[in-house]
């Protein structure tokens, strides 16, 4: 039905695209008369702006008025209108208001810096200015030359040659918006989001294929974290060059061109917030290959800095562009600074306390510390508390102020760990068993490699309530709490082993009934007697290379191999 209108705004479009447009003549500036009224509109620079916005406005228009505030645009009255019409859509388009009370309604007003008789109203638009001419206000030259120009450079020429040749009833309002506004407002949208897809899948594809192909992995970390911000920041980026194409009016664009300017400050604040995670993740691994491990401390506490540095000075930016003086906000913030500091006290002491365990080290990540409160293994050590993941996996944050005050004991930092024990004999033991026994034991700690050689303490020190009490005092020396587990489950079957070769019985509380009707009985023997030189055997078998040393434990079964003790036990009851 408007296949008509199709074909003369594609046939425009192509001459928009192969013919430049012919520049408009400038004729001679007739003389124009004011009359003795008329002059009170044009005798500051505010009355002119007012005398240019106000009768331009619906209801109350006056366009000779308003085409003699162009007098220095030389022309017929009709272009100088046509020159005011383009300025009033620039200005709407890009949302910009004037506050009168703050327009200088002095007649003989003169710049501060130039000293020329001249005032911008915007400092977006800095090439629109008045200039007193003839005892008037009225727009300078620069500005009535320029107009067209920034007029091409706010607005489409193919939307315009659009709205050209639509129909009639496209430019009827529906709530306030012209239909063509409503529908140009759907495809602008759309639109945005077909951008943003078609620049991520360019990312994703065949960027990545590029990135893929080179023997490094942070391209490809790099375009992962950077490819959804990137995608929202080019669509705002859309947004903001082409919304005043809608042709929508200035009390719109007044609230949706800073709304698209923080959107896109956003995207760049985010897009900068994910290349600190590229740049802590580098430096992670190369801080990994250090012996040092103060530097991989920093790491993360560096990765919180610089992205708490990014949103504060992104939240600053915006308020800065948005014409709030951010100077005069901060030195505000200093009449509350005594409240703010009473407020912040624990976070300043927490932070002064991450300082402390910088500079005193009482541990670092991956140590095993003990507290007053908290035993476990350091994850982080971070501005207002260190993380520490406790032996039952849970994860307790522990304020630095307090860590900071606290007796720490580092268990990471031993060189050995320590084995304290008693071993009770019963009172049956012979003073040969029990020279044998002790001096057994000292050969398993000398045989086995884990164990501390220079100093060691095993000796029958006690007769206890009901047994005869072996002090035994030793170190291992194992990296991990794992192996310690493990050299100490070693070393204690090899003393059973030992007491079992020996004869020895280990005691336990017993009460022993006397009662006489049994006193040719004689008193029960652990073990046979055996000679000295047995005895003297038993110890060196013990010792190192011995044939019954078995320093690393007694495997029972091969490796993978596991015990079916349910049949063991089912065999030896149906023994």
């Amino acid at each position: 039905m408007y296949y008509k209108y199709v074909v003369r705004i594609f046939v425009l479009f192509v001459t928009s695209v192969f013919v430049v447009s012919p520049s408009n003549g400038q004729q001679p500036d007739s003389t124009q008369l004011y009359t003795t009224g008329e002059v009170e509109f044009y005798k500051s620079p505010r009355r002119t702006l007012h005398t240019f916005f106000y009768w331009q406005q619906e209801g109350h228009q006056r366009p000779d008025l308003v085409a003699k505030t162009m007098k220095l645009a030389g022309g017929s009255p009709s272009h100088k209108l046509e020159l005011a019409k383009k300025l009033q859509d620039i200005i709407n388009a890009r949302g910009l208001s004037i506050d009168y009370k703050n327009v200088p309604g002095d007649p003989n007003f003169r710049d501060s810096l130039s000293g020329l008789a001249q005032y911008k109203p915007f400092s977006e638009l800095p090439e629109v200015s008045v200039v007193r001419h003839d005892s008037l206000w009225v727009f300078s030259e620069t500005t009535v030359e320029r107009i067209p120009q920034i007029y091409r450079s706010t607005f489409s020429v193919f939307v315009d040659l659009i709205l050209d040749n639509l129909p009639p009833f496209m430019h009827n309002e529906w709530v306030g918006i012209k239909i063509w506004q409503l529908a140009g407002i759907f495809v602008w949208i759309l639109f945005g989001f077909v951008f943003r897809k078609i620049f991520e899948f360019i990312l994703s594809n065949y960027l990545r294929r590029l990135t893929q192909k080179t023997r490094s992995h942070w391209d490809d970390t790099l375009l992962t974290e950077v490819e959804k911000p990137s995608g929202y920041t080019f669509m705002m980026l859309y947004f903001g060059a082409t919304y005043s194409f809608l042709h929508l009016g200035g009390d719109i664009n007044y609230y949706l061109a800073p709304a698209l300017e923080i959107a896109i400050s956003v995207g760049v604040i985010w897009l900068l917030y994910k290349l600190a995670n590229v740049v802590s993740d580098y430096l992670h691994e190369q801080t990994a290959k250090t012996d040092s491990v103060l530097d991989d401390q920093l790491v993360p506490l560096l990765r919180k800095t610089t992205k708490i540095f990014i949103l504060v000075f992104g939240v600053l930016l915006v308020l800065q562009n948005q014409g709030i003086n951010v100077a005069s906000l901060l030195a505000g913030l200093g009449l509350g600074g005594l409240a703010f500091a009473l407020a912040a006290r624990d976070t300043l002491a927490n932070f002064f306390g991450s300082l402390t365990i910088f500079m005193d080290k009482p541990f670092v990540v991956g140590d095993w510390v003990k507290t007053t409160d908290v035993e476990g293994t350091v994850e982080e050590v971070g501005f207002r508390s260190t993380r520490v993941r406790t032996f039952y996996n849970s994860v307790v944050s522990v304020p630095n102020a307090k860590l900071a005050d606290a007796e720490i004991d580092n268990l990471g930092l031993r060189e050995y760990r320590r084995i304290k024990t008693t071993l009770s004999l019963t009172y049956s033991t012979m003073p040969e068993q029990m020279e044998a026994f002790v001096e057994g034991i000292k050969a398993i700690i000398r045989a086995n490699e884990h164990m501390r050689k220079d100093f060691y303490e095993v000796h029958f020190y006690d007769y206890g309530a009901h047994s005869l009490d072996i002090l035994v005092y030793c170190f291992l020396k194992v990296p991990t709490w794992s192996d310690e587990m493990q050299q100490r489950h070693n070393f204690f079957l090899e003393i059973m082993r030992l007491a079992k070769d020996i004869g020895v019985e280990f005691a336990f509380p017993t009460r022993t009934l006397h009662v006489d009707s049994f006193h040719k009985d004689e008193p029960r023997i652990a073990r046979s007697d055996r000679s000295d030189e047995e005895l003297s055997n038993t110890i060196l078998e013990y010792g190192p290379n011995g044939k019954k040393s078995h320093p690393e434990g007694v495997k029972l079964t091969k490796e993978g191999e596991e015990i079916d003790f349910s049949a063991s036990l089912h065999r030896s009851g149906s023994s």
